[in-house]
């Protein structure tokens, strides 16, 4: 028991940090998690809901070596924002095509 509480570290790391968010479930946590995970410079990027009456979500990342932890994780929030923008953007040019063609019958 003693060497498994010698391996365990204690103080934060600017390689592997965990990341809880208040109010948030499986949608961030899953679109979160795929947009790390594709980077390069994440070694592991995972997310988990300790209890299904607990309403928040923890996201572990560690990046490799040379990169930092905070780094790489604003990095994932842009490029989420980038993709929700575009789904965004898309959804409401289909919307106004819709409802233009049905206008016009």
């Amino acid at each position: 028991m003693t060497e498994l509480l010698e391996d365990v570290v204690t103080e934060p790391s600017e390689l592997d940090r965990t990341f809880v968010f208040e109010d948030e479930g499986h949608t961030l946590g899953s679109l979160l998690t795929y947009v790390l995970e594709s980077f390069p410079e994440t070694d592991f990027c995972a997310y988990s809901i300790r209890h299904p009456s607990e309403n928040k979500i923890y996201l572990r990342l560690k990046v490799k070596n040379g990169h930092t932890v905070e780094d790489v994780f604003k990095r994932g929030f842009q490029e989420l924002n980038q993709i929700l923008n575009h789904v965004k953007k898309t959804f409401n040019k289909a919307i106004s095509t819709y409802e233009e063609t049905k206008a016009t019958e």
